[in-house]
């Protein structure tokens, strides 16, 4: 659920931590191409440098969204 934590920040917690930063969407692409740890605690997040750069930015407006439905 958005709302949930399960390993890492919820969507929530993400959309929270960027809400007004206009250069969100591509801070967080990088992000979740190289992946990363300490920024959500000590669990390293996964790298994801297969997908094509379109594909990381909807995932990371999505993610700002709060992980919408639809």
């Amino acid at each position: 659920a958005p709302a949930s934590a399960l390993v890492g920040p919820s969507f929530k917690q993400i959309a929270e931590k960027y809400a007004g930063n206009a250069g969100a969407a591509t801070l967080l692409s990088a992000k979740i191409k190289t992946g990363g740890s300490g920024v959500w605690g000590a669990i390293p997040m996964p790298a994801y440098a297969a997908l094509s750069d379109a594909d990381l930015k909807k995932l990371a407006e999505w993610s700002l969204a709060g992980a919408p439905a639809k």
